[in-house]
């Protein structure tokens, strides 16, 4: 059988981007937030490797393997066709100490793959986690090199690593448990010559809806069951299941917070556990009940632009392109933080962003007092805290780089783009 086969469209330009990036280094590196256009996408890297540290302890304390997921930040920089660094998930393998990632687009593996991480054996795993179609197949040989037995006859290469993703509750993406469908797929998949079939990967998304560390404990113990559950069942009718991989952020944020013998009890039976907003977190997270505002490391940069006291409200410069729209419990799309606060244990906000259009941001429904401080004059640059992470660092074609709350910029990142 024949597939069609595409590409990823943008691989050839990525040469270009250690020299763009050269350029935005030596233009913003040095300044501050406010010498700077608006809206850019500011990270603390201070704070992102706090909390990738604290995500090794899973590693250390439990034996168990960790899997970062590299979708929100994946910069890199490229030298003669291969990438040079990729900075943040330099910071996750070596802060999480762990030798495995997670990528949601093939091109974010071609970075990966073709990347220091893997020459100096930093990076030994990469997982690609969104399902393949067929005419993405010839990237998975090119890539594993360093509908799919029809394909696989016409081809000589290495069998593929193949997760069989089960649904454990999310209701995403994964097959579902006691079913003859579900069976049948993971018969073929440890039957056939052109797969090694590791086992079975599950994602606990629904576990964002946690509010309290109770809840995100009960989410962990839902999901652990339910994939214990589906290796049972495919053991029980001949199918060796060798590897189960389950997580999300608020569940393994819960792994961190509960007893080390009572997540023992919890993981027994897991190999593996994966997060990615972990590392920058944001309003949603927070919401989780799993942390607070100082743990994170992604805010947006933006200028006042307008006063508007007849309706109590303030237009800033950054609107659904750079926060995305996606929701958080709290309302809104942001928190303007109080500059004042950054460096405090307590991180406080002046205000809410409530409404957004393609390039405008509204704050709206101000006190007086609010719309009298001095951090929200006309052309003065604030920072927002974002409702989504992945999302609104996608909005972005670079990132200014800062350390300890500070508003210097000490490097940029540049993101992989494309699909």
């Amino acid at each position: 059988m024949t597939f069609q086969q595409t590409t990823t469209p943008l691989q050839p330009f990525y040469g270009y981007l250690k020299e763009w990036k050269s350029g935005l280094v030596k233009e913003m590196v040095g300044k501050k937030l406010n010498e700077l256009r608006t809206p850019s996408l500011v990270i603390d890297k201070t704070v992102l490797e706090r909390n990738c540290e604290k995500l090794s302890k899973i590693t250390t304390d439990l034996n168990k393997k960790i899997r970062v997921h590299v979708k929100t930040h994946k910069a890199s920089n490229k030298q003669h066709l291969k990438y040079k660094t990729v900075e943040g998930a330099r910071i996750q393998l070596e802060r999480a100490k762990t030798d495995a990632i997670v990528v949601s687009t093939l091109a974010e593996a071609y970075a990966m793959v073709n990347s220091e991480l893997t020459r100096n054996d930093l990076l030994k795993d990469v997982l690609v986690g969104f399902p393949i179609t067929p005419d993405k197949l010839n990237d998975i040989i090119e890539l594993s090199k360093h509908a799919l037995e029809a394909f696989c006859k016409d081809k000589q290469h290495q069998p593929f690593n193949v997760f069989l993703k089960v649904n454990c509750g999310y209701g995403r993406a994964g097959v579902p448990l006691d079913d003859t469908q579900s069976l049948e797929l993971a018969r073929r998949l440890q039957s056939s010559s052109h797969v090694n079939f590791k086992g079975i990967y599950t994602h606990a998304g629904h576990s964002y809806s946690s509010e309290t560390l109770e809840d995100a404990l009960r989410y962990l113990q839902d999901e652990c069951d339910m994939a214990r559950r589906f290796r049972d069942y495919f053991i029980e009718h001949g199918i060796n299941i060798g590897y189960v991989s389950i997580g999300a952020t608020p569940t393994a944020k819960a792994i961190l917070a509960f007893p080390k013998t009572e997540m023992e009890k919890v993981l027994e039976g897991i190999d593996e556990v994966h997060a990615g907003a972990f590392a920058f977190l944001d309003k949603q997270q927070v919401a989780t009940g799993l942390g607070d505002y100082r743990d994170v490391a992604i805010m947006v940069a933006t200028r006042v632009v307008s006063h508007y006291a007849d309706r109590n409200s303030i237009l800033i410069d950054a609107g659904g392109l750079a926060f995305s729209k996606d929701t958080a419990p709290q309302g809104g799309y942001g928190y303007i933080v109080d500059a004042s606060s950054l460096q405090t244990d307590k991180v406080e906000f002046i205000a809410s962003v409530n409404k957004l259009s393609q390039e405008h941001g509204l704050l709206q429904e101000l006190a007086p007092s609010v719309l009298s401080n001095p951090q929200l004059e006309i052309g003065k640059v604030v920072r927002v805290i974002p409702n989504h992470c992945c999302l609104t660092a996608a909005c972005h074609l670079f990132y200014l780089i800062i350390e300890d709350g500070n508003d210097t910029v000490v490097d940029v990142w540049v993101p992989i783009k494309g699909w």
